[in-house]
């Protein structure tokens, strides 16, 4: 997904729906981010909420952001990773993301 959501540029009735499997939550084995979450929890803090959540934040928008290119854009998003509903972190996931009509199904 990172390919498409950084690099592909299909305005207009190019892409008209965007479906997303998973979260875009990344790897954990980069030595540098290892290093990083070892000192936030040294600290008390939460890794995972201070760095992968914001992260995979960050390209969720990104990838929406394929569908949306001018305010002329229309299109669905399917999102079908059922975390973003079921897990403490989903909301701030959604939050961050423009305001469109959402449409939840359990």
């Amino acid at each position: 997904m990172a390919s498409f959501a950084e690099g592909i540029d299909l305005p207009g009735d190019y892409l008209t729906h965007v479906v997303i499997t998973r979260l875009p939550f990344a790897v954990p084995d980069d030595p540098i981010g290892a290093t990083l979450a070892e000192w936030i929890e040294s600290q008390g803090g939460n890794a995972f909420m201070r760095i992968s959540v914001p992260d995979a934040s960050i390209k969720l928008v990104q990838a929406c952001g394929r569908l949306i290119r001018k305010e002329s854009d229309r299109g669905t998003i399917t999102l079908l990773d059922k975390r973003v509903i079921t897990r403490r972190y989903g909301q701030a996931l959604l939050d961050a993301l423009p305001p469109f009509r959402r449409e939840i199904s359990r």
